[in-house]
């Protein structure tokens, strides 16, 4: 974190591109990030998308392109998180997030993403007033009230139980014993027939269900459609396993309600840190939609 006694780090980035007036700036470390940008700009007589450049370049970082961002990456983030950090994801892969933020230097909130993602975060850089306008349009259900709440998961009540739907029995006992040995209850199912008749039973229903992609008798993408359009079911997270990591793909797979994928061969360590993700997504929403 570059920063020199009390002043931000904006004011750094200004010294280092030796901007008209820099050396006069004057901004506590704690003022608010639109106030520092602001000040910053109108000091030095440039505009916040040539300070937001300065800034980037500073840090080694890309601008942030808000009208290019992928159509589901808001999903990996709930609006809550968002809109407490003024952050606005922008792409990802399994493994990696980007996203847009006015604040190089959070760590605290790059770590809070990358736990609620399950992903390594990966910032770029958006002036404040331009970045708020973003998360405004990206979470516009934010703060209204929800007549529908879905159930708490497990997590909050002691275990939360699985079923992990795969038509190969290798990666069945592969995905249950990394669940197992993380805690979850765990059901199997060998196809989607199965799955979706175990998950119309309610009296210990299930809070997630891992799903592969590839399945002979009803593919993984039929599946998660009847679990979304079913009322007992409509609500559960699902972990879609697949082995593409075609971007396609994955727009396809958020676009039929997965709430999160992993690229197959699965790393047991990865799939246990993304289920463990959706459920504290899950968590956060439904304390959102209390409020």
């Amino acid at each position: 974190m570059e920063i020199s006694g009390i002043q931000h780090w904006i004011v750094s980035v200004a010294r280092a591109a030796r901007l008209d007036k820099a050396a006069g700036l004057d901004i506590p470390v704690d003022a608010p990030m639109d106030s520092a940008w602001s000040l910053t700009a109108i000091s030095t007589g440039i505009d916040q998308d040539e300070l937001a450049r300065l800034v980037a370049d500073h840090y080694r970082l890309h601008v942030a392109d808000l009208t290019g961002a992928d159509l589901h990456a808001h999903r990996l983030l709930p609006a809550a998180v968002a809109r407490r950090l003024q952050v606005v994801p922008l792409r990802y892969t399994d493994r990696n997030l980007y996203v847009a933020t006015a604040d190089p230097v959070a760590m605290d909130a790059e770590r809070e993403i990358s736990h609620v993602a399950g992903r390594t975060v990966h910032f770029e850089i958006a002036p404040p007033g331009v970045l708020a306008a973003a998360v405004d349009a990206t979470y516009p259900e934010a703060g209204g009230v929800r007549h529908e709440v879905p159930p708490l998961p497990a997590t909050t009540r002691g275990g939360a139980r699985v079923l992990v739907v795969d038509d190969d029995p290798d990666t069945r006992f592969l995905l249950r014993a990394a669940l197992e040995s993380a805690g979850f209850r765990v059901e199997e199912a060998p196809d989607g027939p199965e799955a979706l008749t175990l998950l119309q039973v309610q009296d210990d229903p299930f809070d997630l269900v891992t799903l592969d992609l590839r399945m002979d008798r009803m593919d993984g993408l039929e599946v998660l459609r009847h679990i979304r359009t079913r009322m007992a079911t409509a609500t559960v997270p699902v972990v879609v396993a697949t082995g593409s990591d075609d971007p396609e793909v994955e727009m396809d797979l958020f676009a039929a309600g997965a709430d999160d994928f992993v690229v197959k061969p699965v790393d047991p360590r990865r799939f246990i840190l993304r289920v463990q993700a959706v459920l504290r997504r899950r968590d956060t929403s439904f304390l959102q939609s209390l409020f």
